[in-house]
């Protein structure tokens, strides 16, 4: 089971950077690909993180980010320890 989950959305630019970099960098993840019309799963997410824009990542129950936090634990060479 992967422990990296990412909220996406189809179109969303940083959403695919994101996973382009979790890729390029052989980490496993669960995508989980969101509608915009899903009021009740943007409400969930909202109030787990406080953001309201996608990508949002997440580690088990730890919330990572959205993909310029991704990026910047790359960028220190971070993403290491986010192996499954």
């Amino acid at each position: 089971m992967n422990k990296i989950h990412i909220y996406t959305m189809i179109t969303c630019p940083y959403c695919i950077r994101a996973k382009e970099i979790l890729t390029e960098r052989g980490l496993e993840f669960t995508e989980h690909v969101l509608d915009y019309n899903d009021n009740e799963a943007w409400e969930t997410l909202e109030q787990q993180t406080g953001m309201d824009t996608v990508p949002q990542i997440f580690y088990g129950e730890k919330f990572i980010g959205g993909c310029s936090d991704l990026e910047e634990l790359d960028a220190q060479d971070r993403l290491e320890s986010l192996r499954s």
